[in-house]
């Protein structure tokens, strides 16, 4: 969902905890009394070496030098070194410009990270001008970051379930009274301009809502017309909004209002405005990103991918593509590329632009990686079981994201600590085999504008300074007591590396057990709210376990020794 030079709209969903057993305690000292009820242990991480799971590529972020301006021969080294005070990454992402007298833009920021062994791919926003045509898109389901109604604050209303049909776990349902109303309270916008808001809503007859945004009156007795029993339609508004967090309230102006199921954010593109790739221009488009893999293979850096399209499910400022345009091209243009081809990097991970690539054999024989972003997508939405049956021989990566927003500083904690949760759930209940953040240098991003590492880089660094491409993510638990989140990965080397997140206010205990090893030395690394990447002291283990102590909202890596 990245846009130059602003940053964009998301939403975040809160990350579900889980539980751990509960365990009875036997009697204490002897004559002691026992305890009158059982008392909940943390359950012990089982890491199991020989249980792989994906194969790592790496960690790593993007450059666009004609947004945001090129990184610095030092702030290279900082990124893509891995000594004490660097981030360790080994993936950069760089654009694919339309215009080739721009082709070398990020051409020296390429070459340092692949002095430095990182992978370089890159992704395209448009294709050149002479191949692309304007068009009149009309969208059914709009696009944009979704907020759910159960999650809004009601007045006079409730959240029901009465009509089939709605995503979620229920819909808004206004009561009777004139001064009902639903306000989504947190929706993030990224850039300055107009914005699309559009209500999935469904009602038993004409009604009409005043809409206020940041709590000015953006649009008065909005009609939203009578529906069908059973059906959801789309009814939108437009909002002139700028970078930050709004609050959105839908307010009844009558006996009651529409049901409400969610509500789509994103910027508006008026519908004869959009763009995309003229179809008889195919061929040439594929010649024009192998010509780019070419030019950047003649100035030394050999790209390991190269994307169809950025976000063709979001393409507001630029190129639109259908699902059916996808494949046509993957089928039959796709082939001539001489680089890894990475599609379709849908803005929120939305299976149904991949799931058509899934199930065409002849597009997917030339598709190399599919590439997604994380954009507000919910937790429970990571899995993809489709990729697992049908992507045999092919990577996934999440190519795209920041989290949890764009608008606070990178240093502002606990809310830093979020990104070591949200890699977590992209390793473990994804699946991914890189994760890779959207600007490097930012004040949201890993480098602040003064080159400097921020907490959120230190989350990431976390994984990407011990967890190394060709790496192995092996079973663990990954929940072994409420808020405490862990994963395990292991190399050539022979060492354990596992990354334990405390996302709890609370000191917690915790004991790893390394299946059939013998644990005999640990090294933990720590992150909180006042220590960054310290080395704690080393930790002894007793037979194939080690226990240590998880300080209150922080991470910690441990590396235990071959």
């Amino acid at each position: 969902m990245a846009k130059p030079p602003s940053d964009t709209p998301l939403k975040r969903r809160a990350v579900l905890a889980g539980g751990a057993a509960a365990v009875p305690l036997s009697l204490g000292l002897a004559g002691a009394p026992a305890q009158a009820g059982p008392v909940t242990r943390p359950q012990s991480v089982l890491v199991e070496p020989r249980r792989c799971r994906q194969v790592i590529r790496g960690f790593g972020g993007m450059t666009h030098a004609s947004w945001i301006g090129e990184l610095t021969p030092s702030q290279c080294d900082t990124v893509f070194d891995n000594g004490t005070d660097d981030l360790g990454f080994t993936i950069l992402r760089i654009p694919v410009p339309e215009d080739r007298a721009n082709w070398s833009v990020d051409l020296a920021t390429a070459q340092a990270a692949a002095a430095k062994g990182a992978l370089v791919f890159a992704s395209p926003w448009n294709p050149p001008e002479a191949l692309a045509e304007m068009f009149e898109r009309v969208d059914e389901a709009p696009s944009g970051s979704q907020y759910e109604a159960e999650t809004a604050a009601l007045v006079n209303a409730h959240i029901a379930t009465d009509t089939p049909g709605y995503q979620g776990s229920g819909y808004a349902h206004f009561d009777g009274a004139s001064d009902a109303s639903v306000e989504f309270t947190t929706v993030y916008i990224g850039s300055l301009g107009t914005k699309n808001l559009a209500f999935r809503y469904s009602a038993p007859a004409d009604v009409r809502v005043d809409v206020h945004v940041g709590g000015a009156l953006a649009a008065a007795g909005v009609l939203f017309p009578r529906t069908e029993a059973g059906e959801w339609k789309w009814k939108s508004i437009q909002a002139a909004m700028t970078p930050g967090q709004w609050p959105v309230k839908v307010i009844a102006t009558g006996e009651g209002g529409p049901d409400l199921d969610y509500l789509m954010a994103a910027p508006y593109t008026p519908p004869a405005e959009a763009r995309r790739l003229r179809h008889d221009a195919y061929g040439a488009y594929a010649d024009h990103l192998n010509d780019f893999v070419h030019h950047m293979s003649d100035n030394g850096v050999d790209l390991y991918g190269i994307s169809v399209q950025n976000e063709p499910d979001y393409a507001h400022d630029w190129t639109w593509w259908t699902t059916e345009e996808m494949n046509r091209f993957l089928r039959d243009f796709a082939g001539r590329i001489d680089c890894r081809v990475i599609a379709p990097e849908s803005f929120q991970y939305v299976k149904s632009v991949s799931d058509p690539i899934l199930e065409d054999d002849a597009a997917l024989a030339n598709v190399d990686i599919l590439g997604a972003h994380l954009y507000g997508t919910a937790v429970e939405d990571f899995p993809y079981p489709l990729f697992e049956e049908e992507g045999e021989g092919k990577e996934l990566w999440m190519t795209e994201v920041y989290h949890p927003n764009s608008s606070s500083s990178a240093n502002l904690w606990p809310e830093a600590l979020k990104v070591a949760e949200h890699v977590h759930h992209a390793m473990v209940d994804a699946g991914f085999q890189a994760y890779v953040w959207w600007y490097l240098r930012r004040f949201y991003g890993p480098l602040l504008e003064d080159g400097t590492i921020s907490k959120r880089g230190r989350m990431l660094a976390h994984y990407a300074k011990f967890v190394r491409p060709g790496h192995v993510r092996v079973e663990a638990h990954k929940e072994p007591q409420p808020g405490v989140l862990t994963s395990a990965y292991t190399g050539d080397d022979g060492a354990v590396t596992v990354v334990a997140v405390n996302t709890t206010a609370a000191e917690a205990s915790q004991a790893f057990t390394v299946k059939g090893r013998r644990v005999r030395r640990v090294r933990p690394w720590l992150t909180d709210a006042t220590r960054d990447m310290e080395e704690q002291p080393r930790i002894s283990g007793r037979g194939d376990t080690f226990t240590a102590s998880l300080p209150p909202e922080s991470v910690t890596t441990f590396v235990v020794s071959a």
